[in-house]
């Protein structure tokens, strides 16, 4: 019979002394294990060290994302503060859209012509869907007159003011967010465009005003929107579009864009006259655009003026959307579009 040496472990048949050490093997008691084997040596204590390094390591990089992205937006949000105070905002120049002498014309004779056409069509089969189907035409084509881009010798920036129906605006973040460059903030939402020259285009977006300026890489460009505000003349309430130029050639415009927005607004303290007071919010964002994309931004128009003289905002193009039942109930809402036109 064999037996093992409880100290080197060698085999041998019994007897009172090892044949290798030479230990007393009836007497030798072994060491007892350090505590911290004991502790880490059992495979409980091990697995939960596991899982607390996994977690660990989880919450670290999950964190890490975190301060990433809001890092990415609190640049974003201040390095293109395009010549803009807070307190003391420069002197926008006199608002260049055109203002129309009343919000609801009469009906032209062609108005009228549609409009016996569209009883006649009520009393004939079918005609309601041929109807239609001739005014969403008729809709994409005073888009399409509207975008036309004028042939220049030189690079221009094209900005369009538009009413969008809520189904197509969703189609545009869809496309957005598949180029990757989709930006989504609490109050706005921005991105690049593709295939923009089609969608402008689209029955359910109404152009409201375009905006056409030479581009310089000298110089900013600047343009206001709006007019003053009746109880503090001193201020002018409506939208500043600011745009700086980074770089440009032949095919891409990269630049900054800044909106910012003076209106009078609900005080969250319940101050100011009548519960409102002049507030000013900023909605910038970095893109570059090239043939065929463009940009877009949505959610910087509020559906209320809160002004007194309302129907002389309304008046201007720009903000004939504050008069339209859809963007009012949430159906549409106004959208920002740049184009970059290259010229000859």
């Amino acid at each position: 019979m064999l037996i093992k040496c409880p100290r080197c472990g060698f085999q041998q048949p019994i007897d009172k002394y090892c044949a290798q050490c030479g230990v007393d093997i009836e007497s030798f008691k072994p060491p007892a294990a350090p505590l911290f084997k004991k502790i880490f040596g059992n495979p409980l204590v091990q697995l939960s060290l596991l899982l607390v390094t996994a977690g660990s390591v989880g919450t670290y990089i999950y964190q890490k994302g975190q301060d990433n992205l809001q890092q990415r937006v609190t640049y974003l949000k201040s390095s293109v503060q395009i010549n803009s105070s807070e307190l003391n905002p420069p002197p926008p120049p006199p608002p260049t859209a055109e203002v129309a002498s009343d919000f609801a014309p009469a009906p032209t004779a062609e108005e009228l012509a549609s409009q016996q056409t569209e009883a006649a069509s009520s009393e004939m089969p079918g005609a309601k869907a041929a109807l239609a189907a001739n005014k969403e035409g008729a809709g994409a084509k005073d888009n399409k007159d509207a975008r036309g881009l004028a042939k220049t010798s030189g690079a221009h920036l094209v900005v369009y003011y538009a009413e969008v129906g809520r189904g197509t605006l969703n189609g545009i973040f869809e496309a957005s967010q598949n180029t990757g460059q989709f930006m989504s903030f609490k109050d706005y939402t921005a991105g690049i465009l593709p295939n923009i020259e089609k969608r402008l285009t689209a029955p359910n977006i109404k152009i409201l005003h375009k905006e056409d300026r030479a581009l310089d890489s000298s110089k900013t460009l600047q343009w206001f929107y709006g007019l003053k505000d009746r109880r503090n003349p001193s201020v002018e309430i409506g939208l500043t579009t600011f745009f700086e130029l980074n770089e440009m050639d032949s095919n891409n415009l990269r630049g900054n864009l800044e909106i910012q927005r003076t209106w009078r607004e609900a005080s969250s303290a319940g101050g100011g006259q009548g519960g409102y007071e002049i507030q000013r919010k900023s909605f910038p964002a970095i893109f570059e655009i090239g043939t065929g994309t463009g940009f877009f931004m949505s959610g910087v128009m509020p559906t209320l003026s809160n002004l007194e003289n309302d129907d002389e905002l309304t008046a201007i193009d720009v903000y004939k959307i504050l008069h339209s039942p859809r963007f009012r109930a949430g159906d549409s809402d106004f959208v920002i579009f740049i184009e970059f036109a290259k010229g000859n």
